[in-house]
């Protein structure tokens, strides 16, 4: 799954389903619940809810609780994540959360 390399897999697995999913409400403009998509240290950070992603801890991140639903916050709201990109995501933190571009190219 990383045979490319940790940040490569962020942009050709991860930063497409943030971009798709989580930019238009956690951007730089709109931090919905304190929180940026767009950069490593916000998403460590957290917002309201504490850090949404704790790297090589999928169990501690938030981010993974909002998007399985499994909180009373639901991300995105209405829709979950199909199973598939749960999966990306849990394995992107699981390996360290590697970073790399994100957004519009």
């Amino acid at each position: 799954m990383f045979a490319a390399g940790p940040a490569r897999y962020f942009e050709k697995k991860v930063a497409p389903i943030l971009t798709r999913r989580c930019l238009s409400c956690h951007n730089n403009q709109m931090k919905d619940g304190g929180i940026s998509f767009l950069d490593r240290d916000s998403l460590l950070k957290g917002g309201s809810h504490g850090p949404a992603v704790v790297p090589g801890k999928p169990g501690q991140s938030y981010l993974l609780r909002a998007i399985g639903y499994k909180d009373d916050v639901k991300m995105p709201p209405g829709i979950p994540l199909p199973a598939r990109e749960v999966k990306i995501l849990t394995e992107w933190i699981r390996r360290g959360a590697a970073w790399g571009r994100i957004g519009p190219q």
